[in-house]
């Protein structure tokens, strides 16, 4: 028996682009247009799983506290979808209790792999063994053991450096870092490093996610350093 997701959406069209993915990946789904709709579907014993398409002319976002505190879906993992730059929908959800959420553009897998973690857990992950350790920020994933790099889930290559570079600001997406702290991450036991090195590998780096990335982006901070954030836009 196919566990059941509720998608959450006034969206046909994306609803049923979705639909069709879980369906490939072992799973059942049912549209409803509203928070309401998708505690009825409490008493359907194959419901398993909610994801909200929260998008600026709803309030979902809003309203999925009242999934959270609500006894028949508060146990419910719950996934959201945000857009990049929508900052206040997703602390709302955040302080809601969302269980987690995907900035758009997002690749599918990520949404696939969460959902069979959490439903099932024993279930070992396609393509990638059980201890790996995996960081995301929007639409760009990073497996660390495996020294893989994807955006938008296509694979893009990264040398040596530029992986170092990445990964600690995937690490701490949003904070800024000064070309000294990134001279410690990449060149810890080199001396001599220049802050010019430094800029030319970010603008290595930069290049490859704005060719790649459609919400990722490195920003430049004067006089500060760098910082991972959403695109703008």
């Amino acid at each position: 028996m196919k566990p059941l997701v509720a998608i959450c959406s006034q969206d046909a069209d994306f609803y049923l682009l979705l639909s069709h993915i879980l369906e490939v990946e072992g799973f059942s789904s049912a549209l409803v247009s509203s928070v309401d709709d998708v505690a009825a579907m409490a008493l359907e014993p194959r419901f398993r799983a909610i994801v909200l398409d929260c998008r600026p002319d709803n309030q979902l976002a809003q309203q999925s506290a009242w999934l959270k505190q609500d006894p028949r879906t508060s146990n419910v993992p719950c996934v959201a979808l945000v857009h990049a730059g929508a900052e206040a929908q997703h602390l709302q959800l955040l302080r809601s209790g969302v269980d987690q959420c995907f900035v758009r553009p997002f690749a599918p897998a990520m949404l696939i792999e969460y959902l069979h973690s959490r439903l099932n857990p024993g279930r070992p992950r396609t393509g990638v063994p059980p201890s790996e350790r995996v960081l995301t920020f929007g639409d760009v994933e990073m497996q660390i053991d495996a020294y893989r790099v994807y955006c938008a889930g296509k694979e893009i290559a990264l040398g040596p450096l530029e992986f170092k570079l990445l990964r600690h600001m995937l690490e701490n997406p949003q904070k800024v870092f000064s070309r000294k702290d990134l001279i410690g991450v990449a060149w810890p036991n080199t001396t001599g490093v220049s802050t010019r090195t430094v800029d030319v590998h970010i603008s290595q780096l930069r290049k490859l996610l704005n060719e790649s990335s459609s919400c990722a982006a490195i920003r430049t901070v004067r006089l500060a350093g760098y910082a991972l954030e959403h695109r703008a836009g």
